[in-house]
């Protein structure tokens, strides 16, 4: 048997490290291009950047099977309906590349509701009837939301958050009590107080990836709205 020599064991070594590094370069530019056009797609949709990832599976790989099995979608400050700032985290199924633009088997998505964006569509139900900034934060243990507003913020106006999935889906904010401090006014008077505001209601129907509400929950950080969604196309 012939012997290979140190240099030729050092050259064969090198011509091994030489294809990773070019495959690994490759598989690198791929992902990073398709993460960029999976991307585009998106933040046309959500008004924000986002982040795009694809799993463990080379992507390379993927694009060769036209397939790719879990896309997951990330993005922060997006725009849901009225809301704005809102964070969301998306898993795609089975995302098949098609003439027109992508298919999707199934999605889930959980979207994040801060203060900030509770604030900026419900805030304004008090304007013009307690004067000054209204702020909106969470009770998670009665599941309400808590729009503070009034001098000093001492007035108290508490919505609950409603989700309804029959019919046209929607988030609707029903007003339970009203406090002035620690002192509860009667509802007739809270009528007059706030004017008869109406209850805010957030259409969730005809969604991108035709998603549809689950469940939604009252959070220490605002509200989590969680959705699926069956077999899609997504255009380009």
């Amino acid at each position: 048997m012939r012997r290979v020599s140190g240099r030729g064991r050092l050259v064969t070594l090198g011509v091994i490290g030489a294809v990773l590094v070019t495959g690994g370069v490759a598989e690198a530019v791929a992902r990073h291009s398709a993460a960029d056009r999976f991307a585009d797609r998106m933040e046309r949709r959500l008004h924000t950047g986002v982040d795009v990832g694809f799993g463990p599976t080379p992507v390379m790989l993927q694009l060769a099977r036209g397939t790719f099995p879990r896309v997951q979608v990330s993005g922060q400050d997006a725009t849901f309906r009225r809301f704005s700032g809102v964070d969301l985290e998306a898993e795609l199924d089975d995302v098949v590349r098609t003439g027109d633009g992508l298919s999707v088997r199934d999605s889930r998505v959980t979207a994040e509701l801060p203060h900030d964006a509770l604030t900026a569509a419900l805030g304004t139900v008090t304007d013009g009837a307690l004067g000054g900034a209204a702020t909106v934060t969470t009770d998670p243990a009665s599941g309400e939301l808590v729009v503070v507003a009034g001098p000093a913020g001492r007035i108290l106006v508490g919505f609950r958050p409603v989700l309804n999935k029959t019919g046209e889906a929607s988030i609707r904010f029903e007003r339970t009590d009203v406090r002035i401090g620690d002192r509860l006014v009667p509802p007739a008077l809270a009528d007059q107080l706030l004017q008869n505001a109406a209850p805010r209601e957030v259409d969730l129907s005809g969604l991108p990836l035709a998603l549809e509400p689950n469940s939604l929950s009252v959070t220490a950080t605002g509200l989590r709205l969680d959705l699926t969604g069956g077999r899609t196309t997504v255009k380009a």
